[in-house]
């Protein structure tokens, strides 16, 4: 079983990585470090294109588990070393962060309104993770198309505050295919 770290980067401080027992892959988001940086990124799209990135330019290459975390993944989960240094391999997905049910109604609407934009099948109600973080398997994953994934990022507008970042967080178990069986409640840290 092998596992990647893909992490968004912006200011947070990164010592803490050193702590996972498997690889790390920071994409940087931060103009000012791109220096100290192998992979940079436009600070837009929030985590979504760090997330995307990782799974377009990995698609035929995944690892067996991909975890997705912020660069401060211990406001949303503050066992975040402990939950993923000891991931159970048997589940195809964990989240790092309290799950939620979208439930607002002008939050679901746009929800849904979005996710028929690009093409991604929902089923209500759809619910979320907290800072989108969790760990989720290569078979899950490659239940969507590369090209699927491809249209999503395309869909980030070059802007750096959007509604649609976080609407792609909001669908990110959707996306990733575990939206149906994430417990709501579950992932407390």
């Amino acid at each position: 079983m092998n596992l990647t770290v893909v992490v968004c980067h912006f200011q947070e401080n990164l010592d803490w990585i050193k702590q996972i027992k498997y690889p790390v892959v920071v994409y940087n988001k931060n103009p000012d470090k791109n220096n100290l940086y192998e992979k940079n990124l436009p600070n837009v799209g929030y985590d979504a294109i760090a997330y995307l990135t990782y799974i377009i330019d990995n698609y035929d290459n995944l690892p067996d588990f991909v975890c997705f975390s912020q660069d401060d993944p211990f406001t949303h989960c503050p066992n975040f070393i402990n939950n993923v240094n000891n991931f159970d391999t048997t589940q195809s997905f964990y989240p790092l962060g309290i799950s939620y049910i979208r439930d607002v109604d002008s939050i679901v609407k746009e929800t849904v309104q979005y996710a028929e934009n690009v093409h991604i099948e929902y089923n209500l109600p759809i619910k979320f993770i907290s800072g989108a973080q969790c760990i989720v398997s290569k078979k899950l994953i490659l239940q969507r198309s590369k090209e699927s994934y491809e249209k999503i990022k395309k869909s980030i507008p070059l802007e750096v505050k959007s509604q649609i970042n976080y609407l792609i967080e909001y669908l990110w178990p959707t996306i990733l295919g575990f939206n149906e069986t994430l417990v709501v409640g579950t992932g407390t840290c």
